[in-house]
């Protein structure tokens, strides 16, 4: 980014931001007012306007006392979205407590459910790339994949072991029928442990890495925040099963199955058998 289009832009660029695995294009940055801002941009000007859809949805959930951030700038700059997010306190939870044993306290539990919760009603832009509503992304996601983030030919090629894998996660798109999937709330869709901001104690400060958000089943949440934590050896199901029906908790497991296995084979090989002994435990557990 050039520093000196963003000082036009009113933005002294600071330190990289490591706020997540996916933020690579994350920066701090300090507004002429001497606020702190969290800059991201993405090389893409319809981002833009899928933040105009999304930033009124999370003025709701800010209002139900959410811990979101504030978006005071959205703009497309030279055919990419510059958007710049007030600094939160806190810091991810993942890197506070340490990859691999990233263990919330009973409160912290408590308040995602809280915010999960809230979130219903609430409108959203629709998922990306699927062509239709969150029942169809679902079930595209199953059986086809999404590109760049939720992929199948790397799980059919790593090993016999994820090919077979990718054979049940397959099966469960296949049995699944678009009208189960109700659209009842705003997804966050990525709701894991490295996107949840808190001090040192487990008090809960902020839910960051909103670009993703979409319509569909606000309770996928929970699922990908029990899916994480079941990774390292937490075990939050019983919380969860009470809250969603079966046949969508089944589906709602294979997704998380493919997308942490399929990112582990692409980006962290030596986690692949890690991410493969949860995918099958979870599915064994929910009979998929």
């Amino acid at each position: 980014m050039n520093r000196a289009l963003l000082r036009e832009l009113g933005f002294e660029l600071g330190a990289r931001a490591e706020i997540g695995e996916s933020d690579e294009g994350a920066w701090f940055a300090t507004t002429m007012d001497g606020e702190s801002v969290v800059l991201k941009w993405f090389p893409d000007e319809i981002v833009a306007d899928r933040y105009g859809l999304l930033l009124p949805s999370l003025d709701t959930l800010r209002s139900r006392q959410v811990p979101v951030p504030e978006y005071p700038f959205v703009q497309s700059v030279d055919g990419w979205t510059l958007a710049a997010q007030r600094v939160l306190p806190g810091r991810p939870w993942q890197s506070v407590h340490g990859h691999g044993a990233r263990i919330a306290p009973p409160q912290m539990i408590d308040r995602v459910v809280e915010c999960v919760s809230a979130a219903a009603g609430v409108a959203g832009p629709p998922p990306t790339s699927s062509g239709g509503g969150w029942g169809e992304f679902m079930i595209h996601t199953l059986t086809t994949g999404e590109q760049g983030w939720a992929m199948h030919p790397s799980m059919r090629r790593w090993s016999p072991r994820s090919a077979s894998l990718l054979e049940r996660i397959e099966a469960v798109g296949s049995d699944a029928d678009a009208s189960w999937f109700p659209t009842n709330g705003l997804v966050h869709l990525d709701l894991h442990t490295g996107n949840l901001l808190a001090r040192d104690d487990g008090t809960l400060t902020g839910v960051i890495d909103w670009e993703g958000a979409c319509a569909g089943d606000h309770r996928f949440d929970l699922v990908t925040f029990a899916f994480d934590l079941d990774g390292a050896g937490q075990d939050i199901w019983e919380l969860v099963d009470p809250l969603i029906e079966p046949h969508l908790l089944r589906a709602y497991v294979a997704h998380m199955s493919l997308k942490f296995t399929d990112w582990a084979i692409r980006h962290h090989p030596d986690d692949v058998d890690r991410q493969l002994a949860r995918a099958e435990r979870v599915l064994d557990r929910y009979g998929a």
